[in-house]
């Protein structure tokens, strides 16, 4: 597998979802059967599913759901919202053992938010699993792919994010069984999910925001400074390595990478650098930062690189391949393929607050930075159909108690703006923080031993949750040779 389809769209496993019965029309019905693909994973052995049809404004959209049911007494479901925008809810297969155990007399519902997965999506065929790259667009596809959108503008602003917890309030109050209700969502799924309480008037009992998104009062928090805000970690990073006296790179460490950039911004020659994908080793090393077994190679990078020794090579294509096993556990469903479409236009539309952004000024901001992210020029060149961002919805005044799971070294969603946003959530409901030192993106992948007893604790009794600290583990800082 390609670097950089650990980070973008891929499907690594050729496995065959044989298509479940659809209602004609109307709402969602509750008759879950059997999971097609039940036999290909351990982990999917005992899930149910079912595809319904619902539709808003006379737009119909297929969704699916998989349910995997509780093992013990039945006290109510968790749904789990996956990120994006274009995740679907294979992110969570490969750790729904820990969900499954963590709330254990839950049925964990797994949904595919309309656009990912084996729900309706923007582009058919060409991103439905029985196209020529499966549910990727390739080659001539994205002709075919942009033919569609743009002939139906209509339909394809319909798959926006307000669309999207409409679907989730008619699949939560029809598939659901009316007994205790948790939501808990991941990145873009925590905006999703705070969007659906807005709706449900009182029908969710918690929600837990992983990994919360920057509210709309923190503008320089938006995708479009995505770059910004991993450069702010990594920098940190950098100087929690020069304080470290086991680090290679010693207390000179900012400098010593400033240096480097400087001779490769020239220009220069660098053993190693060829290894690097398309030789940004600023993306490089910023994608780094949210596999913690891989951000711990950084500082024996930069010091190779820095020194010319050949050895660099080695080191790159070691962080690379922890990089693709640790993204690889998920990738490894192919209905986890992300779906471009629907990432660009949403990101596009509701996002991006800076629309007139440039690939020239994007330029002229990274040579500032010392770690980068792909998706600012993502948005610079945005071609997709977008549509004019909704007015926010009004908080509801029964939102449900909230606990939040947030890493201090996250370089997507920034630790102080997922406490800010809290802050102002508190005004309408309890609000708890669970502080993760030193952990990334995504706590239930890097910090599943700093959450079991707090999730477990929530379930039963959301508002009795405070806010704490914990240090995953898995997340340390270390620095192998």
């Amino acid at each position: 597998m390609k670097f950089l389809q650990s980070f973008l769209p891929a499907g690594l496993a050729f496995l065959m979802l044989t298509a479940f019965t659809a209602p004609e029309s109307g709402s969602p019905q509750s008759d879950f059967v059997a999971c097609s693909d039940r036999g290909l994973h351990s982990n999917l052995s005992d899930s149910v599913c079912i595809r319904t049809t619902i539709e808003h404004a006379d737009m119909p959209v297929e969704l699916f759901v998989r349910k995997f049911p509780t093992r013990g007494d039945h006290l109510g479901e968790v749904w789990l919202i996956a990120g994006g925008p274009g995740e679907s809810g294979a992110s969570f297969y490969a750790d729904i053992n820990f969900f499954r155990k963590t709330f254990a007399n839950y049925d964990i519902m797994v949904p595919d938010h309309r656009g990912t997965g084996y729900s309706s999506k923007l582009c058919s065929p060409e991103e439905t699993a029985d196209s020529v790259a499966g549910m990727a667009l390739a080659g001539e596809e994205w002709g075919s792919c942009f033919e569609s959108l743009y002939a139906d503008i209509p339909r394809a602003n319909s798959f926006s994010q307000r669309n999207a917890a409409r679907d989730l309030e008619v699949l939560v109050s029809t598939l659901g069984s009316n007994k205790k209700t948790l939501i808990y969502g991941v990145s873009y799924g925590t905006s999703l999910a705070l969007e659906y309480a807005k709706l449900a008037d009182g029908a969710i009992d918690g929600l837990i925001l992983d990994s919360l998104t920057p509210g709309p009062s923190d503008p320089a928090s938006d995708l479009s400074y995505r770059s910004q805000t991993t450069d702010r970690v990594g920098m940190a990073l950098l100087e929690r390595f020069a304080a470290d006296s086991t680090c290679s790179l010693g207390t000179d460490a900012v400098d010593i990478y400033r240096a480097l950039l400087k001779d490769l911004d020239a220009g220069a020659e660098i053993p190693g650098l060829d290894q690097v994908p398309n030789g940004d080793l600023r993306q490089f090393l910023g994608l780094l930062l949210d596999v913690p077994v891989a951000r711990n190679r950084i500082p024996a990078i930069i010091s190779s690189l820095s020194a010319r020794d050949p050895a660099a090579e080695q080191l790159i294509g070691n962080a690379i391949a922890s990089v693709e096993a640790y993204w690889g556990e998920i990738t490894q469903f192919q209905q986890a393929t992300s779906s471009i479409p629907l990432s660009a236009i949403i990101s596009g539309s509701e996002f991006n607050g800076r629309p007139d952004l440039t690939a020239e000024a994007l330029v002229e901001e990274k040579s500032a930075l010392g770690f980068t992210s792909p998706l600012p020029a993502l948005l610079a060149n945005n071609q997709f159909p977008l549509y004019p961002s909704p007015p926010p919805l009004a908080m509801s005044t029964s939102m449900p108690p909230i606990l939040i799971l947030q890493g201090t070294m996250d370089p997507k969603t920034p630790y102080d703006s997922a406490v800010k946003r809290g802050a102002m959530l508190q005004a309408v409901t309890p609000v708890a923080v669970l502080t993760l030192v030193d952990a990334p993106h995504a706590a239930y992948l890097s910090s599943q031993d700093c959450l079991t007893k707090p999730l477990s604790l929530f379930a039963s009794h959301p508002q009795a949750v405070s806010s704490e600290i914990c240090a995953p583990a898995n997340a340390s800082l270390t620095f192998p040779e």
